[in-house]
């Protein structure tokens, strides 16, 4: 899909907000990740090369599960690429604007603003039904 269906417009505190929590979500985990790797090289009871090595060994064994996780979650996705190229389902045919302005009660106006442009504001009241529709763009 190149375009969204719905667009949300998000001002710059919220987006930096997202960032900067974002930002120390990701110190703190590295962070966690550095302390226990350092504490456990560190305490282990067996100080020499051996226990290091049987320590690397376990961080590897880690990592190979990752990367096989990682290979099944990209296989699982291809296949389903291969599989759903081809839409297999017949569409429904689409609604008449009679049949759009019947469903949604709206005016027929209303129905055909929706079917000319491609980028609309669609106001709603408290219980979900639509109450206006405005162009936020011509139609090209």
């Amino acid at each position: 899909m190149k375009t969204p269906l719905i667009i949300t417009e998000r001002g710059w505190f919220p987006r930096l907000f997202d960032i900067v929590l974002t930002l120390i979500g990701w110190c703190g985990f590295v962070w966690l990740f550095c302390t226990g790797l350092l504490a456990m090289l560190k305490n282990t009871p067996w100080l020499g090369p051996r226990p290091l090595v049987s320590e690397l060994n376990t961080v590897t064994l880690y990592a190979a599960i990752a990367v096989f996780n990682a290979l099944v979650l990209i296989g699982w996705a291809k296949y389903n690429q291969l599989r759903f190229r081809v839409e297999r389902r017949s569409r429904r045919p689409g609604l008449r604007p009679q049949e759009v302005v019947q469903s949604f009660a709206i005016a027929p106006s209303e129905v055909a603003l929706l079917s000319r442009h491609d980028l609309l504001r669609v106001h709603h009241d408290e219980h979900g039904h639509i109450t206006e529709v405005e162009a936020l763009r011509e139609p090209r």
